[in-house]
């Protein structure tokens, strides 16, 4: 593995990125395209899902626990609440408004985000981004009424985003960080950032996940005991 942390943005938010992060990645490839039960789970995801194996989500975290509770300053374990295969299924053209603006995870900076490509950089990336008018970045249960309430005033100001996924510098937000979609590398970060997927203007939603944007999306909680 190579392995780097980035602080990204004003607030120097922690970013882990590693690279090769798993001895066999093609197999996890192989076992979502065995799924049948690929299916729609939020309404915020703009695609489809099926549970990764278990044994796959231990490992890596186990493989990484170290490394995070290092960077994050975590003194207690670390509860994997969810980890899926999820496959972008939506055209750009029928994404809903709040799938075409960055968004957070939660507020709860004990929550972190494990992002793992099984794709190529042909289908974009991940970016996070700062909020122009109330300079957020970091989205705190605090500050999230004043926040949301902001970007709905520009909304309806402004009127809706155009579609297709954020990419790149708006008069709303600004991109602070970008990451590529490299196949078999992982991103590691608090999910109260301010983050979108990005995908090329031409692409073309396929169920097949070997030819598809395919990721395993782990969610931790830190400091559980």
């Amino acid at each position: 593995m190579e392995i780097r942390t980035d602080l990204i943005g004003a607030a120097r938010s922690p970013v882990i990125v590693i690279e090769d992060a798993w001895a066999d990645p093609h197999s996890l490839v192989d076992v979502a395209r065995g799924r049948t039960d690929f299916s729609a789970r939020s309404l915020y995801y703009p695609g489809v899902r099926s549970t990764a194996p278990p044994g796959y989500t231990r490992a890596l975290v186990t493989q990484l626990d170290e490394l995070i509770r290092s960077t994050f300053g975590i003194a207690g374990a670390l509860t994997i609440t969810d980890s899926t295969f999820s496959l972008v299924a939506t055209p750009l053209e029928r994404l809903v408004g709040f799938q075409r603006v960055p968004h957070f995870d939660s507020t709860d900076p004990n929550r972190l985000a494990v992002l793992h490509y099984l794709c190529g950089p042909e289908f974009g990336g991940t970016a996070f981004y700062r909020h122009r008018s109330t300079g957020t970045e970091v989205v705190t249960e605090s500050g999230r009424e004043d926040y949301l309430r902001a970007v709905n005033a520009e909304v309806k100001s402004s009127g809706m985003p155009p579609p297709g996924f954020i990419d790149g510098d708006t008069p709303t937000f600004e991109r602070i960080a970008r990451y590529e979609c490299r196949f078999n590398r992982v991103l590691v970060y608090r999910g109260h950032l301010l983050h979108s997927v990005n995908i090329p203007k031409d692409f073309v939603p396929t169920p097949d996940p070997r030819a598809g944007r395919l990721t395993i999306n782990t969610f931790l909680l830190a400091g559980a005991s």
